[in-house]
Order: C-alpha cells, then structure tokens, then sequence
C-alpha cells in the first residue's frame, strides 16, 4: 500500500486568534486518528469522519464536529476507552463532515457557529 494513506500530514488551524498544530488525517489516516499518539508535538488531528471512538487514545479531547464549511456545529468532551463500560461508546454527529479532536480544554466552548480555518 501507498506510505501517504497511513502517515497523516501537519496543517495549521485557526480557531478564533488561536493556532494549533493538527495532524491532517486523510484516507485510512481517519481510521488512525490520534490512537497511540502522545500528542507531544501537535495540538490534536482532524477526522474525515462524522463519527470517532477512542481506543488506545491516551488524553481526554474535545471534538468539535464541523459542517462541510468547517463551521463548528457540535463539541462534545470525549474520553478514552478503558475497560469502564460508562467508557464505551462512539461520539456522532450526522451532519457533520469533519471532527477536529483537540486536547480537552484547549478550546472556548463558546465557539458553537463559528468557522474554523484550515
């Protein structure tokens, strides 16, 4: 298989006046997202999905689902899977496009109708 569907590139995103470091999770990449990933050099990833569970994910984030205008339509906190049943579950939107998982608390809730730049 292509080496590119698997190894996610690093894009800037604005959110307000604040810039983060995200992993541009393309293709298989999506299915990847930030499992296993200690987040030391970047601020979270964006999903091509409406969808995320959070298997071997090692920090609590934030997921902002993004319309197709990357206008922030839902946040939900989200937590990794442990072996706590409460822990088990998948967080959707289904009229997003994108989900942007940021770490938890790095973002200002009061951000629900506004575009993200990518």
């Amino acid at each position: 298989m292509c080496k590119e569907l698997f190894k996610p590139g690093i894009i800037r995103v604005r959110i307000r006046n604040k810039a983060f470091r995200i992993k541009d999770c393309k293709g298989l990449a999506s299915l990847w997202g930030l499992m296993f990933d200690k987040m030391k050099n970047i601020d979270g990833a964006l999903i091509y999905a409406n969808n995320i569970w959070m298997p071997f994910v090692k920090n609590d984030l934030d997921l902002l689902f993004l319309d197709k205008k990357f206008t922030v339509i839902d946040i939900k906190k989200a937590v990794p899977l442990t072996f706590n049943p409460k822990t088990w579950k998948a967080y959707v939107n289904w009229k997003a496009r994108y989900c942007l998982e940021v770490k938890s608390g790095s973002v200002d809730k009061n951000i629900l109708m506004k575009k993200v730049k990518v």
